[in-house]
């Protein structure tokens, strides 16, 4: 009867080490998959046509406050304007970004 109970606890302790374990594991599995994950997800993300359509149109609608801004305006617009073309792939722009971008970050605009 004890050696059944015995049995039966040791069992139990074996169960819960290896479900204890394959979650270790399954941790140690994400920890080492995920990043890469992360970074495909990441990169098909910024090749995708609604990512390039939307920051082409979000850098011209900045180039047309730009323009339309007076000379203090155009001071503060200038900072954020460099850094939101910073962030974009500068060969997936169209000649006319390219230009003020290339003229702002001059200073001949």
């Amino acid at each position: 009867m004890i050696k059944g109970i015995l049995t039966a606890i040791g069992a139990l302790v074996l169960f819960l080490a290896f479900v204890f374990g394959m979650n270790l594991f399954g941790l140690a599995q994400y920890s080492f998959f995920a990043p890469k994950v992360r970074a495909v997800e990441n990169q098909v993300f910024k090749e995708s046509e609604q990512y390039n359509d939307g920051m082409i149109r979000d850098l011209e609608n900045l180039q047309m406050e730009y323009i339309k801004a007076d000379d203090s305006q155009k001071a503060a617009l200038k900072s954020i304007i460099l850094h939101r073309f910073s962030v974009y792939d500068q060969n997936r722009l169209p000649a006319n970004l390219w230009n003020f971008y290339t003229q702002l970050r001059e200073g001949k605009m």
